[in-house]
C-alpha cells in the first residue's frame, strides 16, 4: 500500500513505523502558519500541483490531520467551478478531525465546505462521539468515531527515584480561543443557545449541544434523512454558528480557568508551557517543547502532569491523556465519559 500524507506531521511517523510506502505532499499553506487558514484560493493553487504528483506517483489514499488534504482542482468542464483533487485523482482522501468543524473550515465559504464534505470518497474519522454523532444526523457521509492514541513509539517507562521529578506540576498546551477577544461581535441569539446549553450540561453533563438544541428545547427542527441537500446545508450552517460560543466557552470551562487560577495561585511553581496564554491573560508561559523527545521526557520527569482538554470535546479524551500515560508520567485529569473505555 503506498499513502500520501499532507505535510511532516504524525502521519508521516505513522508510515514510517508501521513500514508502509508514504510520500508526503506540500501543505497548501506553509509553516508556522496554520493549517485550517488554507482558504479556498490556497487549497486551489495546490491541488493542481498535488494531482501531477499523483499522477507521476501514483498512491492508494491521501492521508491527513484536521482536513489539510481538501484541496481543489479547476474543472475543465466548467470555468467557474472546481473539482475535489482526490477525486480528480481517484483516491480516498482520509481526513483526522481534532477540532471542531467551524474550527477546521475557518476560511473556507460554507457552501464549499458543505458540498465537499458530501463527497462519498472522504472519509472523515472524528475523536469526541457527540461531534461524529451530529454530522452522521446531518447526512454527512463516511463519518467514523476514532479515538486518540499515543505515537507507536519506544518509550522510557524506567520509575523515578523518589527526588528524581524536575518539575512539581506542569500544564502543555496553548490557549486556543480568541472568540471573547473585545473586537468580536457575536449576535446575541447565537450567546443565548451556546448558555442555554451549557446550563443543561451543568445538571446533565451526559447530555451533549445537539441533544439540546434540537431534542430538549427543539430550538429548530433537526435536519431529516429525505430532505433536500441545501435545507440540510442551511439547518447546519445556523446550528453550527450557534454552537461555535458553546466551543469556546467550552475552552473557558474545561481548560483556560484552571491555567489561569493555578498559574495565580502557584506562580512558578506551576510551569505553563503553550502559547499564548501571555497574550490572552498576561500570564508567564514558556513556549511548546520543541522535540519530541525533549517532549515525552517532560511528562515522565514531572510530578504532576495536568490534561485540560479543549473546548473541543463533549466526551472524548485528547491525545495527552495517552502521550503522558505511554512516557510514564503521573497523568491528573477530570472526568471525561469516555475515559472508561480506554
Amino acid at each position: 500500500m503506498s499513502i500520501a500524507v499532507v505535510g511532516d506531521g504524525w502521519w508521516r511517523t505513522a508510515c514510517k513505523t508501521a513500514g508502509e510506502a508514504h510520500r508526503v505532499l506540500p501543505p497548501a499553506v506553509q509553516p508556522p502558519a496554520n493549517p485550517y487558514s488554507a482558504d479556498a484560493q490556497a487549497r486551489l493553487a495546490i491541488g493542481p500541483k498535488w494531482l501531477n504528483m499523483l499522477a507521476a506517483e501514483p498512491v492508494d489514499a491521501i492521508v491527513d490531520n484536521g482536513s489539510a488534504g481538501l484541496a481543489f482542482v479547476p474543472d475543465p468542464n466548467n470555468a467557474a467551478s472546481a473539482k475535489l483533487l482526490h477525486e480528480a485523482a481517484g483516491v480516498p482522501l482520509l481526513s483526522h478531525w481534532i477540532d471542531p468543524l467551524v474550527t477546521v473550515f475557518q476560511s473556507l465559504p460554507w457552501q464549499a465546505v458543505w458540498g465537499s464534505m458530501m463527497s462519498e470518497s472522504w472519509f472523515k474519522f472524528v475523536w469526541d462521539k457527540p461531534q461524529a454523532a451530529e454530522l452522521q444526523a446531518f447526512g454527512v457521509p463516511q463519518v467514523y468515531y476514532l479515538p486518540m492514541a499515543a505515537p507507536d513509539r519506544e518509550y522510557n517507562t524506567a520509575p523515578l527515584p523518589e527526588d528524581g521529578a524536575k518539575h512539581p506540576v506542569s500544564f502543555v498546551g496553548g490557549q486556543n480561543t480568541s472568540y471573547f477577544n473585545p473586537q468580536n461581535s457575536v449576535p446575541g441569539e447565537n450567546l443565548f443557545h451556546g448558555t442555554l446549553a451549557l446550563a443543561v450540561r451543568s445538571d446533565m453533563p451526559d447530555v451533549d449541544f445537539y441533544s439540546v438544541y434540537f431534542e430538549l428545547y427543539g430550538v429548530a427542527e433537526p435536519p431529516r434523512p429525505d430532505e433536500p441537500l441545501a435545507s440540510r446545508m442551511a439547518k447546519a450552517q445556523d446550528y453550527f454558528s450557534r454552537k461555535l460560543f458553546y466551543n469556546a466557552s467550552q475552552c473557558i470551562k474545561q481548560r483556560d480557568r484552571f491555567v489561569i487560577f493555578l498559574k495565580r495561585r502557584l506562580g512558578d511553581t506551576f510551569r505553563l508551557l503553550g502559547d499564548r496564554w501571555d497574550t490572552a491573560y498576561g500570564l508567564r508561559c514558556e513556549p511548546q517543547i520543541p522535540s519530541t523527545e525533549a517532549y515525552f521526557e517532560h511528562f515522565r520527569n514531572c510530578a504532576i502532569n495536568l490534561n485540560f482538554v479543549n473546548g473541543n470535546s463533549d466526551s472524548g479524551l485528547n491525545m495527552r491523556h495517552f502521550e503522558i500515560t505511554a512516557a510514564g508520567g503521573f497523568l491528573l485529569c477530570y472526568h471525561q465519559p469516555e475515559i472508561a473505555e480506554h
